[in-house]
């Protein structure tokens, strides 16, 4: 069983090189991880055998009726949802039809649960792809060497003067693009999250909306077992029994209808799993929300990026910061914060007064011309 889990190992590594926030893992690490070990939860007949298991007349034709009712689709009924199980009805949703199709609400959506989940770990890694492909490992380039405890002689011969006359000279205002591409891929994530809400609606047929908040109404209160107008939300989108129609031909060549009860052992599993991802897509919503709207804050207001860069440093003036912050654009700011996450703090703190000196002797420069 542990085999199986295996392959997630990638996915929990710590990047050497961090090129994001928290937010953003929470999209590509912990949703991704989360809804993969889904997938093979209700995939796996290791855990839960058979998917769906139909009573037959006999033996043989049992994996037929299985078979069938499985690629076609099983049913509830509205009228027998309500009431007390062996007295209204024989079991939640199962009982006798007496409403005509209209009475019916069809169940196909299991077949697809798996290809679902597993479509959807892919639409949450793909912000994270497209972040990795356009910042071209531009960041590790720089922070190479340089996130050691131990501060090396190298950096203060040579690498200090290559990353000041890029950031100062070279580069300079070459990387608004850079950070725009990393806000885009925030709001992409924002968008990914709601449109998958929506999306699993749809697929559950308007029944994921309010899914979490049915549950936790319907469970945080005491019930009476024989109180007739309770309806368990599991029990409605994802019913353990069901009935299935079957066509067949009698011995003299007449067509016949036979009904059957079909177990699905998989929606025990199948209605845990999408309340916990209805509260995490909602969670996730309201905190990536909130991180666009910090990134937008941050774009618009140099005083927070000042605040932002001297929560990385010790012992440095604001002003010597305030003065960097003045100087550099927002795509330049972006690059010198996201650099101080992953160097030895001894370092970015030599780095920082080296811009700070180089930016005033440019301007000292330029009064004196």
């Amino acid at each position: 069983m542990i085999d199986l889990f295996m392959p997630f190992r990638a996915f929990l590594k710590l990047d050497n090189i961090t090129i994001d926030n928290n937010v953003f893992r929470m999209h590509y690490k912990v949703t991704v991880i989360m809804l993969l070990v889904f997938t093979l939860l209700v995939s796996s007949k290791q855990f839960f055998g058979d998917p769906i298991h139909c009573m037959g007349d006999s033996d043989s034709d049992r994996d037929a009726i299985n078979s069938y009712c499985w690629i076609y689709g099983t049913y509830t009924l509205k009228s027998r949802l309500k009431g007390v199980e062996g007295t209204h009805m024989t079991y939640r949703g199962v009982g006798t039809e007496t409403g005509g199709k209209e009475d019916r609400i069809e169940h196909t959506y299991y077949q697809w649960v798996c290809c679902v989940l597993l479509g959807q770990s892919v639409m949450f890694y793909t912000p994270r792809y497209l972040w990795k492909l356009w910042e071209g490992g531009r960041l590790k380039v720089l922070a190479s060497d340089l996130a050691s405890p131990m501060v090396t002689k190298d950096w203060h011969e040579c690498r200090r003067g290559e990353l000041v006359s890029y950031l100062s000279h070279a580069n300079m205002y070459s990387h608004n693009m850079y950070a725009l591409r990393y806000a885009f891929c925030e709001i992409l994530n924002l968008l990914n999250v709601v449109g998958q809400m929506f999306l699993l609606d749809i697929f559950l047929g308007g029944a994921f909306r309010n899914y979490g908040a049915t549950v936790v109404a319907f469970t945080r209160v005491a019930r009476d077992p024989y109180d007739v107008n309770d309806v368990d939300p599991m029990d409605q989108y994802f019913p353990k029994i069901t009935k299935c129609i079957i066509r067949r031909y009698g011995p003299s060549g007449t067509a016949e209808l036979r009904d059957r009860m079909c177990v699905l052992p998989l929606n025990i599993v199948n209605e845990k799993i999408f309340v916990i991802i209805w509260f995490w897509f909602i969670f996730l919503t309201f905190i990536s929300t909130l991180a666009v709207l910090f990134r937008l804050l941050v774009l618009s207001s140099r005083p927070l990026r000042t605040v932002m860069m001297v929560g990385l440093l010790r012992h440095v003036k604001r002003s010597t910061v305030r003065r960097i912050v003045k100087r550099f654009g927002f795509g330049d700011w972006f690059v010198l914060y996201l650099l101080g996450k992953n160097v030895n703090p001894h370092v970015y703190k030599d780095l920082i007064l080296e811009l700070s000196k180089e930016i005033e002797n440019r301007n000292s420069h330029r009064y004196s011309v």
